[in-house]
């Protein structure tokens, strides 16, 4: 296996991990069950550690996510024969993607500009975006659009420009009138995607960092924040088909209003707050009513329903036969 660039830079990344923990190269044999000679040229760059391998490397050495998210991230690039280099706008952009812990898709959802461009800017040493490209990636990643150029060594940025990138008005208005802004996009998320939301975060940035899909719709209210897919049954309605639910930060009528819940037991559920202060939940009728502690709760500003076709379940007649000759 021949030595390249970002071998050398893979190692010397889990040499430097190696450095800020108590083990030795030693200690890390012993847990991968390999000799010293294996890990010292893992350290130079001349042999790379199987997915497994770095799995256990990183929990030896308790690496924080975005650590753990650059190396796998190279090795990624390594298997798939990437060699060479990364110019420091390439380094700069990647290191920040993986310290807000987004994927390309997240963040190209999150700012308009595509994956492709995206995925360019991280691996070409010659790419580096445009004015207003770098203006929606920047305040994704926490960033100022003239500190990304600037620190990552992009030349060529003038006084005047650097003003603009800062908040020049005439950056502003480009953004705005940019073909392919998204600004009313928000995160679509699937029902599923939730059971690890605990209430306690604010949901927004809790959707914007789970997304892998959003939607473009411009009669959105300003304080919507995610789209929400899920089934009937999901739901505990009994309505075969899907069921889009768009969450908000409050509800759009005072004293009255409709919530997405989630029980201490992980049941989800609609219910509608009455003027009273009394709570109805939606369900099928004549099921029996349970009244469950809510762990927490989202307005709905607005429900919308895509009937589908329920599975037709066989008839005991049907599977009988099989039965029987099983036995």
């Amino acid at each position: 296996m021949s030595v390249t660039p970002l071998k050398i830079r893979f190692g010397k990344l889990l040499k430097d991990c190696l450095k800020n923990t108590d083990y030795r190269q030693n200690d890390l044999a012993a847990r991968l069950q390999v000799t010293g000679s294996a890990v010292s040229q893992m350290m130079h760059g001349k042999i790379v550690p199987n997915q497994q391998q770095l799995d256990a490397i990183c929990e030896m050495l308790a690496l924080d996510r975005a650590k753990v998210f650059e190396l796998n991230s190279m090795l990624s690039r390594i298997r798939t024969g990437a060699e060479n280099m990364l110019s420091p706008f390439n380094q700069t952009l990647f290191a920040l993607r993986c310290q807000r812990g987004l994927s390309l898709q997240q963040l190209s959802n999150l700012s308009g500009v595509s994956v492709e461009h995206l995925r360019v800017f991280e691996t070409c040493f010659e790419a580096y975006p445009t004015l207003d490209e770098v203006n929606r990636i920047a305040p994704i990643l926490d960033c100022s659009p003239a500190a990304l150029l600037q620190s990552a060594g992009v030349g060529g940025l003038n006084p005047s420009l650097i003003a603009g990138l800062d908040g020049g008005e005439e950056l502003e208005a480009m953004e705005y009138h940019a073909p392919y802004h998204a600004e009313r996009q928000i995160p679509l998320l699937q029902l599923t995607d939730l059971d690890r939301y605990d209430g306690t975060g604010p949901f927004g940035d809790y959707a914007n960092r789970h997304a892998l899909k959003v939607l473009d719709y411009e009669q959105f209210p300003e304080e919507t924040l995610a789209a929400i897919h899920a089934s009937g049954r999901d739901l505990t309605l009994g309505i075969p088909g899907t069921i889009t639910l768009i969450l908000g930060e409050r509800s759009q009528t005072a004293g009255r209003g409709t919530y997405l819940c989630r029980s201490v037991s992980g049941r989800y559920s609609l219910q509608e707050e009455r003027s009273n202060g009394r709570r109805k939940e939606y369900r099928i009728a004549g099921t029996r009513k349970l009244c469950e502690e809510i762990a927490w709760q989202l307005p709905v500003f607005e429900i919308s329903l895509r009937p589908g076709k329920s599975e037709a379940r066989p008839r005991k007649s049907e599977v009988q036969p099989e039965a029987e000759e099983q036995e």
